[in-house]
């Protein structure tokens, strides 16, 4: 379609700055800055713990199945990757006679989270959890999850997994979370707004060659939208984590918070220039949605997106590398499996044949498949059908290639619940006001100081050195 420049209004969505970023007392309400205190208190006030066997949630077995061994998994996958799952569940109790397993979904990591802490203060723990990677942490430091590392044998060893993920639920040398759900973000461009305007058909190299390509895109005319470079996302920190590794701070080196120094402010005030300067990106309200109509030239979203935005785009567009800028900037995101340490011996012993199952042979390819996960599993990584949907389609190749250069996130992103919170007050205060990024950095390093106070000794004990 015939593209003209324009410097006219654009009609992509903006969040206002007057509802970028949730008040504290909002967060507060919800739990959220709160949500990892429990967990310090000595296992959720379950008193002596010696022996402790927890009951299960409740729920229905179907008659055909009233004799097998019941295991509960706490998902917090929805939608089409809810129904992926249960296929393979309902593959695994055709597969033997011995175990049922029963899904019981939550509308999110943070819903699993919340719930599961209520339950263990009312004495009641499901077999298996889904946790997202800054989730499981938490209840490892509250010393309720279950090592896994015994469980493996030779039909079932740690080789099945991906070095790399395996490396991440990985504490003191032994496992405690393992793979199932992993990703990493992609750099998305639109194609056709890159060519109209001259720029190469790749991502780009740095976030200084970004920025530049964004000067020449933000105005153009695409499809009935006035264009700008990058619809940046607020509510997620996500890729702000990757573009601090890019920038050569991070959030933090162990609990000691790193956000103030330079190449830390350096990132963020990338993003405000950015926005605020160049007039090349924007908070949206929907980033995957501006993307895919082409209101935006181009996007950081999750290798899981890519199928739904090939379903939704009118135009071809290209996946690549994070940029980087003195270093590499790729987070690990995603969720993975936990058996839960109070459950029964033979729950937990079930458990880890769900957990096998899902791991090897044909689930472990249905699940990449279905889901758009990035495959983490050896049987996934070697199979003959992934290999051809990445040769039919090499945009899929990209997200397993990147993992070269992936890590895993910062220790008080991960052990500390309110960072995450902060992190998206702070990211948002810039993206919609404008606010400089020193000041917003320093404000978020002061705010964190009593939640990291409150963990120190707990994670010194638990994973320290």
């Amino acid at each position: 379609m015939p593209s003209t420049r324009s410097r006219g209004r654009s009609t992509r969505l903006r969040t206002p700055a007057s509802l970028g970023a949730p008040s504290r007392r909002q967060l507060l309400g919800a739990g959220l800055l709160a949500a990892g205190a429990p967990m310090l208190t000595g296992c959720f006030g379950l008193g002596d713990t010696e022996g402790l066997v927890l009951e299960q949630p409740g729920g229905e077995v179907p008659d055909e199945f009233a004799d097998r061994q019941r295991v509960v998994i706490w998902s917090a996958y929805t939608a089409h990757n809810a129904e992926v799952i249960q296929a393979n569940i309902d593959a695994f109790h055709a597969a033997q006679d011995d175990i049922y397993v029963e899904v019981q979904i939550f509308d999110s990591y943070e819903g699993v989270e919340s719930k599961l802490s209520a339950s263990l203060q009312a004495r009641q723990v499901p077999d298996i959890v889904v946790f997202s990677d800054v989730v499981w942490n938490r209840f490892y430091l509250a010393e309720v999850l279950e090592p896994l590392k015994g469980y493996f044998d030779s039909s079932f060893d740690t080789d099945e997994f991906h070095e790399r993920f395996l490396a991440e639920g990985t504490v003191k040398d032994d496992i405690w979370w393992v793979p199932f759900g992993r990703s990493t973000p992609l750099f998305y461009y639109n194609r056709e707004i890159f060519d109209a305007v001259g720029l190469p058909d790749r991502a780009p190299e740095t976030y200084t060659e970004w920025a530049e390509w964004g000067r020449e895109v933000t105005g153009f005319e695409f499809q009935g939208n006035t264009v700008a470079m990058r619809a940046y996302l607020g509510g997620d920190d996500w890729y702000f984590q990757g573009s601090i590794w890019a920038f050569g701070g991070a959030y933090s080196d162990g609990l000691d918070m790193t956000l103030t120094t330079d190449a830390s402010i350096a990132a963020l005030e990338y993003d405000r220039k950015f926005i605020h300067e160049d007039g090349s990106g924007y908070l949206a309200a929907d980033g995957t949605g501006d993307f895919s109509s082409g209101a935006c030239a181009t996007l950081l979203q999750s290798t899981g997106t890519l199928s739904g935005i090939k379903e939704a785009a009118t135009f071809d567009f290209g996946c690549g590398f994070l940029p980087q800028e003195v270093a590499a900037g790729v987070p690990t995101g995603g969720g993975g499996l936990s058996i839960m340490k109070y459950a029964s011996v033979e729950r937990k012993q079930a458990a880890w044949e769900v957990i096998k199952f899902l791991s090897t042979g044909q689930a472990s390819v249905d699940w990449t498949l279905g889901s758009g996960y990035v495959p983490c599993t050896k049987d996934a990584i070697e199979s003959d059908e992934i290999a051809a949907r990445s040769k039919e389609d090499p945009r899929y190749q990209v997200g397993i290639d990147q993992l070269e250069i992936a890590q895993g996130p910062d220790i008080a992103r991960r052990y500390v619940p309110e960072t995450i919170v902060e992190a998206q007050n702070a990211i948002q205060s810039v993206y919609s006001a404008g606010e400089d990024a020193e000041k917003v950095l320093t404000r978020m390093e002061k705010e964190l100081e009593p939640a990291i106070d409150r963990v120190r000794e707990k994670y010194e004990q638990r994973v320290g050195e």
